[in-house]
């Protein structure tokens, strides 16, 4: 269970550093309540480009550590890392979430007005960023577990070709 649950937790570091890094600013609200990044147009993508950048640090993190050490059964511990980086992703948005800003919507129940300044909620934007992580530590294991069992099978044949020289040369 340690290489699912070790991604999830990892998800509370990447959530509060996401937290931490990624931009909000005043927003404005629009007729019929759409909402406006006043500051930066592009503070959404930019939102969601700092959880990517975040997911793929702790993505090659975790494949590079599981395939460092695949154990036993390689396949179930991949399986349960991307699990836990699924988990770890999605924990991170939640934590990044729940740290960041309020929604707008939250900010106008709780009395805030317009003329006062509202700021934009820390969300992703796109479900898609979410899967950042898990991808990349899924094609840095099978990446590693390649380079495993290439080596594994060449130190084997150099081993049978050094054993058959011995019984030809012993011979």
């Amino acid at each position: 269970m340690v290489p699912a649950v070790a991604p999830v937790l990892l998800g509370l570091l990447v959530g509060l550093a996401w937290w931490l890094l990624a931009p909000t600013g005043p927003v404005v609200l629009l007729q019929g309540g759409a909402v406006l990044s006043q500051v930066d147009p592009e503070q959404s993508a930019a939102q969601d480009g700092v959880l990517v950048l975040l997911g793929a640090g702790a993505g090659l993190l975790c494949g590079l550590v599981a395939a460092a050490r695949p154990g036993e059964s390689p396949t179930r511990r991949s399986l349960l890392v991307v699990a836990g980086c699924l988990l770890g992703s999605a924990l991170a948005a939640a934590v990044g979430g729940l740290l960041g800003p309020p929604s707008v919507a939250s900010q106008l129940a709780a009395g805030a007005t317009p003329a006062e300044g509202l700021v934009s909620p820390l969300v992703a934007h796109s479900t898609g960023v979410l899967l950042v992580w898990p991808a990349v530590a899924a094609l840095v294991m099978c990446a590693g577990h390649l380079t495993a069992a290439w080596t594994g099978s060449s130190r084997a044949r150099a081993e049978a070709e050094d054993a058959a020289a011995g019984d030809v040369s012993g011979g």
